[in-house]
């Protein structure tokens, strides 16, 4: 029968139902997240039946753990900037929830950063509206400044380079983001001068 679990990763709390499962004479643990809230008694039957039905009508390994796997990868981030190694070796081993499926999403989608950035993160807009606009030209100017390609950091630890497929900018295209700080209608003086102060 699925059991309730609650888990604590950085001080926030998730509960999850769990269910070992037989499969080819060998015993295999499967998870499902419920949300950050303990369910009430009735819900929480709700939710084990729901559980066990989704267990008998799909194989084990097509249950998906990718959804909530983004959230707590997010909530994580953006308490520490990155995603180490470290950080999801505890998931792993607090989820029960295999370290592949953590990294693979993390390395994945281009949100996520597996090292720790610079003080400024330089994200240069390669939209449509912006690539219009020449924003390559901005992009290589930015890699001649500072000597360094899109997923690089310099070695003063002080800029980090990103391309990204819009930062919702379009109408002051070309434009780029700094720290979540957004510069448009771009030209090499004004980013020379943006990237110079920060320097």
């Amino acid at each position: 029968m699925p059991y309730l679990k609650e888990v604590s990763i950085h001080g926030h709390k998730y509960f999850y139902l769990f269910h070992t499962i037989r499969k080819d004479d060998k015993f295999k643990k499967i998870s499902k997240y419920i949300g950050k809230e303990k369910p009430s008694e009735e819900k929480l039957e709700t939710l084990k039946k729901q559980f066990l039905d989704e267990l008998h009508n799909k194989h084990p390994d097509h249950i998906s753990h990718k959804i909530n796997v983004v959230a707590i990868l997010q909530e994580l981030q953006e308490k520490k900037g990155f995603v180490q190694k470290e950080d999801i070796i505890q998931l792993s081993k607090q989820l029960d929830i295999p370290a592949v499926n953590f990294y693979g999403v993390a390395t994945f989608y281009s949100q996520f950063k597996t090292h720790k950035p610079g003080k400024y993160l330089i994200s240069v807009c390669s939209g449509t509206a912006c690539h219009v606009k020449n924003s390559q030209s901005i992009l290589d100017y930015v890699q001649e400044m500072l000597k360094i390609k899109p997923g690089q950091t310099t070695g003063n630890a002080k800029f980090t380079l990103e391309t990204v497929n819009c930062i919702g900018a379009c109408a002051k295209a070309p434009a780029m983001m700094i720290n979540k700080v957004v510069y448009g209608e771009l030209t090499k003086e004004k980013v020379k001068k943006i990237i110079s102060e920060l320097q």
